[in-house]
């Protein structure tokens, strides 16, 4: 093997570790207005940052030692050489074709349709699984490779297994195992990981448990002269090798959210298909090897570049359902200045998806209460538009979704414009900054 290639070492020691979900959560003008400035191309230095392959994977699971679990926590014990489960009973199960569902190369993961992996995933209820190893079988028997066979276990997580509030709470936590966390249908973020893991395993796939810090709920950006706080570690998600390429996934995330102390089961796939760069905006693995990070890719991060990252806009559910893509989006501060022209960039998730007017919505600016929302134009794979900033507002991003009780896509703005004031129009909340 290369010299050069990373190893991905075995997860540090196990520990339960509760963390929440994802939260859901007029002055003068300048003299000139600036030249607005191209739009952050999908093909430029920026998107090297979004590449898709960490460094090569280590050895295959037949060289590689992979240490059992511990058995004070009083769960599964992983067996060198087990055998597989006894073939499922499909009796009260939907009837499926024999042959094996294979899918084209797709571009890339984003891309990837998982319609009929999730479709099946959702045919399982916890309350007729058999056993653990029966589970894992049947959700992945369909399907020839890696990647098919971890988003059916990532969406049957989101299916069947609700973040336990309560325990949470109430400050009573226990640690819990694959096993319990079945039954209880309950988890934290170490009980969704712990999970996934045994799940995978049982199908021959490599995977870690990771722990880590996660910037979920309850996590307060820093003030640029606050201090940098110690490191601490409160989230759990796992890096898993499928078909020879590693990727992270955080299934708790990616099964649903709190609305303050609700619980809202809402399937959010980003967390299955986020690169690693976006994916370590919100989550500090304690050992640095998970955040698969190559130096030419700007890794390893350090906590406290990490943690210092100033908070960026607020985001909406309707942005990511869009497959509108995070790290794109421009501006990249939550607080911007007032009194001055500023830029809204906004990209999708690839750049193999469709940016063409009769695919999409359209997309505005709103500058507060009074104010003309202005639409973004469409150029170079993205959309833009430069306004003048009022100070002490809020300024948000909007998408027209709906115009004379009809879908509004493929609207475009030439449509827009000349509706406007004379046909209802609905819309969604995509992200929001505030002036200062």
């Amino acid at each position: 093997m290369n010299g050069s290639r990373r190893k991905v070492p075995p997860p540090p020691p196990r520990r339960t570790l509760p963390n929440l979900p994802e939260k859901l959560e007029a002055p003068a003008l300048p003299p000139r207005r600036p030249e607005q400035p191209p739009l952050p191309s999908v093909n430029s230095d920026l998107a090297r940052l979004l590449a898709r392959r960490p460094p090569p994977p280590p050895p295959r699971r037949s060289t590689i030692h992979v240490p059992p679990l511990d058995h004070s926590r009083n769960e599964f014990q992983q067996q060198p050489n087990h055998t597989l489960p006894p073939i499922p009973n499909f009796a009260s199960k939907p009837v499926l074709s024999t042959q094996v569902i294979t899918q084209g190369d797709p571009p890339c993961l984003e891309c990837r349709d998982f319609s009929s992996v999730d479709t099946h995933a959702a045919c399982y209820p916890r309350h007729s699984v058999v056993s653990l190893g029966s589970l894992s079988q049947e959700l992945t028997e369909p399907f020839g490779n890696d990647v098919d066979k971890a988003r059916a276990i990532f969406t049957w997580l989101h299916h069947n297994i609700a973040y336990d509030t309560e325990s949470f709470f109430s400050g009573n936590i226990r640690p819990a195992t694959p096993e319990s966390t079945l039954s209880s249908g309950l988890a934290v973020c170490d009980g969704y990981a712990g999970l996934f893991k045994y799940l995978a395993e049982c199908v021959g796939l490599q995977v870690h448990k990771v722990t880590g810090h996660g910037k979920g709920v309850g996590y307060t950006a820093l003030n640029p002269n606050d201090p940098v706080p110690p490191r601490q570690m409160n989230h759990a998600w796992n890096c898993i090798l499928m078909d020879d390429e590693w990727q992270l996934i955080d299934s708790c995330w990616g099964a649903g959210a709190l609305d303050g102390a609700t619980y809202t089961q809402r399937f959010t796939p980003a967390w299955f298909t986020s690169s690693p760069v976006e994916f370590g905006r919100r989550h500090f693995p304690d050992d640095s090897t998970y955040q698969l990070l190559s130096e030419d890719l700007g890794g390893p991060i350090t906590w406290e570049e990490y943690i210092l990252e100033p908070e960026g806009p607020q985001i909406f559910r309707d942005f990511y359902d869009l497959d509108l893509h995070p790290y794109f989006l421009q501006p990249s501060t939550k607080m911007i200045k007032g009194g001055q022209f500023a830029t809204f960039t906004v990209n999708k998730r690839c750049e193999h998806m469709s940016t063409a007017e009769a695919d999409n919505y359209v997309f505005l600016i709103n500058t507060g209460p009074g104010k003309p929302s202005v639409p973004l134009t469409n150029s170079q794979g993205g959309w833009s538009v430069t306004v003048n900033i009022p100070r002490n507002t809020e300024v948000t991003l909007l998408s027209v979704t709906v115009i004379s009780d009809q879908d509004a896509k493929g609207l475009g703005v030439f449509g827009y414009q000349n509706s406007v004031g004379r046909k209802g129009m609905s819309f969604g909340v995509l992200a929001k900054w505030t002036s200062e």
